[in-house]
């Protein structure tokens, strides 16, 4: 369907849709398709790709995952109904919500209850209310983001999939430790 949606005028698009027409390639892919055209030697097998992990957490590394991916599965994991049931934003020195964890996007962009999450570099102790993601995985359409809240002892696990109006929590699994 998006095929033939593509051929129709763009205001047909729009109507049939919601939205624009598919975005063009991105700068990334437009680049590995200017190596390969220009023979660029491909790598040997069993050689490591180039890592482009600089903006992203560990293990979405060196994968196709945006800036833009990774701000919605965190957006979902913040307003996780589990989650909100432990954050007591409402004591002192826990609003806005902070957020700590290796390799997060400088660009991530997250709102707790009205106000933007803030970006620290980590709790100093068990007793700060930080929410640190440890881990995000991303493969393809599915997602699991592994977060820690010491303040309150609690670990949780959530799992995501991408859907075609975008990412939705599918699963939420909360423990105290």
């Amino acid at each position: 369907m998006a095929t033939r949606m593509a051929a129709l005028a763009p205001w047909c698009v729009l109507v049939a849709c919601g939205g624009p027409a598919e975005p063009a390639a991105s700068p990334e892919t437009e680049a590995a398709g200017e190596r390969a055209a220009e023979g660029a030697p491909e790598a040997a097998p069993g050689a490591a790709a180039p890592a482009d992990d600089d903006a992203k957490p560990a293990s979405a590394a060196g994968s196709a995952t945006s800036d833009a991916d990774i701000n919605a599965i965190l957006q979902l994991v913040v307003d996780d109904p589990e989650l909100d049931a432990h954050l007591h934003l409402g004591e002192p020195g826990r609003f806005p919500l902070q957020l700590a964890g290796e390799g997060l996007p400088s660009t991530l962009k997250l709102v707790k209850a009205t106000e933007p999450v803030k970006l620290v570099a980590g709790p100093q102790s068990k007793k700060d209310a930080v929410l640190v993601v440890t881990e995000i995985e991303v493969q393809g359409d599915k997602a699991t983001v592994r977060y820690r809240y010491d303040v309150e002892g609690v670990r949780g696990t959530v799992s995501l999939a991408k859907l075609p109006h975008g990412w939705e929590l599918k699963n939420s699994r909360l423990v105290e430790h």
